[in-house]
């Protein structure tokens, strides 16, 4: 498996040389139209969500070389192949969203947001990074690619809308006086919903693979 996580790496980091480029000027826009709730907020979920998608590109390359049949030969179960393309989305969704929290909270820190905001756009940021993958990778381990595109494409079209919702709630909110939520409650709500999901994704994606003819 770890043969396999490194390779999936190797290609993560030939892709990212673009995305890189991407996240920088999408980094760059955030901090400079901090103000704005609607660059503030678009230009952040549109990098998460393209770089948690990552991992799907990697599986559907696969898929095109023929690779995931070869991969039967090796010395690894179909497990720790699901395991590993789920473990590269998670490296490449952090990888992006990591940075926009940590800008986040420097703006906070400036006065040019409020505490109450960095909070709220960082756990949509979590939600639309985990979310994506979740739904999206297991039907492509089910059915394939070509199959499972269908779905893909269903997935992308509904958080396409749901970034204008985001990004008007976000505008709506910012006007608002939040309730003083605990800490570790906030911590919760943020981590574990989009996180369990991602989760039993993974062990969705696990069953179906096992069973799936290639």
């Amino acid at each position: 498996m770890k043969a396999l996580f490194l390779a999936d790496l190797y290609q993560l980091w030939i892709n990212f040389k673009f995305y890189g480029g991407f996240l920088l000027v999408a980094l760059g826009i955030t901090a400079f139209s901090s103000g704005d709730n609607n660059l503030g907020t678009f230009f952040p979920m549109y990098a998460v969500l393209m770089c948690s998608m990552m991992g799907m590109s990697l599986l559907q390359l696969d898929e095109a070389s023929h690779w995931n049949v070869c991969a039967q030969t090796l010395p690894c179960t179909r497990r720790d192949q699901v395991t590993g393309k789920y473990a590269v989305t998670m490296v490449s969704f952090a990888v992006t969203w990591v940075p926009f929290v940590l800008l986040y909270a420097v703006l906070a820190a400036m006065g040019r947001m409020t505490w109450e905001m960095m909070a709220v756009q960082s756990v949509l940021l979590l939600v639309m990074g985990l979310l994506a993958p979740a739904f999206s990778l297991a039907p492509l381990f089910r059915w394939g690619s070509a199959k499972g595109r269908v779905i893909y494409i269903a997935v992308v079209i509904l958080i396409a809308a749901g970034l204008g919702g985001s990004t008007a709630a976000v505008a709506i909110m910012g006007q608002i006086s939040l309730p003083a939520l605990p800490l570790p409650l906030l911590a919760a709500l943020a981590v574990a919903i989009p996180v369990a999901l991602f989760i039993g994704s993974w062990a969705l994606a696990v069953r179906w693979y096992e069973k799936r003819d290639l």
